[in-house]
C-alpha cells in the first residue's frame, strides 16, 4: 500500500492526504453536532411531552408548533426535524469533503505547476551539453531557491567537465609528443640500412630523454592522484629551515651559472606531515622561482608561526605571471607560456602538485604576482 502511494505524483498524494484531513474534520464536526442536538433538542422533545400529558383529560395529545394535535406514539414534527437535522448533517459533510478535496487538487496542481516546469526542464540536460540553464524564477519562494541552487550545481558541473576534458587532452598531448619522437627515430633507424653507430648512439640518446619526460608525466600524475594517501603516512615533525637548505643544496648547482642567491629565514618553526611530500611541494616552487627568475635575481624564503597557523612565504624576483593567467596556474597541465614551458622541460604538473600536498596537509596556498617585481606565494598551515 505504502509502494503504490509513493508511485503517485506529488500532486495526487498532497490531495489524498488532505481529503484524509478533511474527512476526520468533517466527521469530527458532525459527530458534534449531532450530539450537540442530541443533548438539546431530546430534553425539549421530552418536556413537549410531559406538558401536553398534564394538560390533557383524556389520551396523550402532543400539539406542534403549528398547535395541530396527534396523538401518543405517532412521529411528532420535533422528532422529524431531528432526524432530518442529522441526515443533513452527514450529507452535509460529504459534500464538503467531496468538494474541498477536488478543490485541493486544483489548487495543488497550480502551486506545483512551477515544480512540473522545472522537471521538465531539468530533463532536457544531459552530460552531453551542461550550458543550458534553468529558467530564473522571480519569486523568492522554495522553487526559486531550488533553481537558483541547481543553476550553480550546473556551473560547478560544467567547470568540472572543462577541467575533465582540459585534462585529458593535456594528458593526451603530454604522451603523444615523446612517444612521437621515439617512433619516429626507429622508423629513420628502420628506412636507414647505412646508418652509423654514431646515429644509432644519437638516437638512443634521444629515446633515453623522451623517456625520462615520459616517467617525469607519469610520477607526477601518480603523485597527484595518491598524495591523499601518502599525506597519511610517514608523518613526522619537519624543520622547515632544514628542508629548504637541503632543496637549495640540489638546486643551486644547477643555476649557479645565472648568478641567482637566495636567503631562508625560517628559524626554528617545524611543521608536522609527510616529509617525502611537503620537500616535493617545495622543491617545485622552488625550481620554478629559478626557473622564471631574472639573471643573478634572489629568492627570498621567510617562515613564522602563530597559535594558529603556519606561515611560509616564497618571493622571487623573475618575470612574473600576468594577472589573467593567476587563477588557473594551479589547473593540471596549465601552461602561462607554453613555448616558455618547453625550455624549461616542465610538464605543467609542478604546481597543481603543489596545491594537492598543500592542501592534502590542510594548507591553502595563495599567489600574487607583479611583472616588475616578481612572484610571491603565501603557503598556510594549520597548527
Amino acid at each position: 500500500m505504502m509502494n503504490l502511494f509513493r508511485q503517485l505524483t506529488l500532486q495526487w498524494r498532497i490531495t489524498i492526504l488532505t481529503a484524509i484531513v478533511l474527512i476526520l474534520c468533517s466527521a469530527a464536526l458532525t459527530a458534534f453536532s449531532i450530539l450537540n442536538a442530541q443533548k438539546t433538542l431530546v430534553p425539549l422533545i421530552n418536556e413537549s411531552i410531559s406538558i401536553s400529558q398534564n394538560n390533557t383529560s383524556g389520551g396523550v395529545v402532543i400539539q406542534d408548533a403549528d398547535h395541530n394535535e396527534t396523538e401518543s406514539g405517532s412521529t411528532t414534527p420535533l422528532r422529524t426535524a431531528k432526524r432530518d437535522f442529522d441526515l443533513g448533517s452527514v450529507l452535509f459533510s460529504l459534500v464538503i469533503t467531496v468538494v474541498g478535496t477536488g478543490f485541493v487538487y486544483f489548487v495543488s496542481g497550480k502551486a506545483l505547476r512551477p515544480v512540473t516546469n522545472l522537471s521538465k526542464q531539468v530533463s532536457d540536460i544531459d552530460e552531453r551539453d551542461l550550458s543550458q540553464r534553468l529558467t530564473e524564477s522571480l519569486s523568492h519562494d522554495e522553487v526559486g531557491h531550488l533553481t537558483n541552487s541547481f543553476n550553480q550545481t550546473l556551473d560547478r558541473l560544467e567547470e568540472a567537465f572543462n577541467r575533465q576534458r582540459r585534462f585529458s587532452a593535456s594528458a593526451a598531448h603530454e604522451l603523444k609528443t615523446p612517444l612521437a619522437t621515439m617512433k619516429a627515430g626507429i622508423q629513420v633507424l628502420s628506412i636507414d640500412e647505412t646508418a652509423t653507430i654514431e646515429e644509432y648512439k644519437e638516437n638512443a640518446q634521444m629515446m633515453e630523454t623522451s623517456i625520462d619526460r615520459l616517467t617525469q608525466v607519469v610520477n607526477d600524475l601518480f603523485i597527484l592522484a595518491f598524495s591523499n594517501e601518502d599525506s597519511e603516512q610517514l608523518k613526522e615533525d619537519v624543520y622547515l629551515g632544514a628542508m629548504f637548505e637541503t632543496v637549495f643544496d640540489e638546486l643551486s648547482p644547477i643555476y649557479e651559472h645565472r648568478g641567482i642567491t637566495y636567503s631562508i629565514d625560517c628559524g626554528t618553526v617545524s611543521l608536522y606531515g609527510n616529509a617525502a611530500l611537503l620537500y616535493r611541494a617545495f622543491y617545485n616552487l622552488i625550481e620554478n622561482a629559478y626557473n622564471y627568475n631574472r639573471e643573478k635575481g634572489s629568492i627570498t624564503i621567510r617562515g613564522s608561526e602563530t597559535d594558529k597557523y603556519i606561515k611560509i612565504d616564497i618571493e622571487d624576483t623573475g618575470v612574473g605571471i600576468p594577472a589573467e593567467h593567476l587563477p588557473f596556474i594551479f589547473d593540471v597541465f596549465y601552461r602561462v607560456d607554453g613555448s616558455r614551458s618547453r625550455k624549461t622541460a616542465g610538464s605543467g604538473l609542478g604546481l597543481s602538485i603543489v596545491k594537492s600536498i598543500i592542501g592534502r596537509h590542510g594548507g591553502a596556498i595563495k599567489v600574487s604576482s607583479d611583472p616588475e617585481k616578481g612572484t610571491k606565494f603565501v603557503i598556510q598551515f594549520p597548527r
